[in-house]
């Protein structure tokens, strides 16, 4: 699943927070139908989607599968 922000600041701040919590994270360019926003985002194992949405809970952000 692909975590995508409005801003590139905030894909390495979800970076950092999350691999802070040992959770597996890779900052990949957006999906296709996604342009609209930075570029980068972060991409997740279905396994740690719901410990993640919790670390980023503060943040703005929209998932794509």
């Amino acid at each position: 699943m692909y975590f995508i922000f409005y801003k590139t600041n905030d894909v390495f701040m979800a970076e950092e927070k999350l691999k802070s919590k040992s959770i597996q994270v890779d900052v990949v360019p957006t999906p296709v139908q996604d342009k609209a926003y930075c570029g980068v985002c972060v991409q997740l194992n279905d396994a740690d989607i719901d410990k993640a949405k919790n670390e980023l809970v503060s943040m703005e952000y929209k998932t794509v599968d």
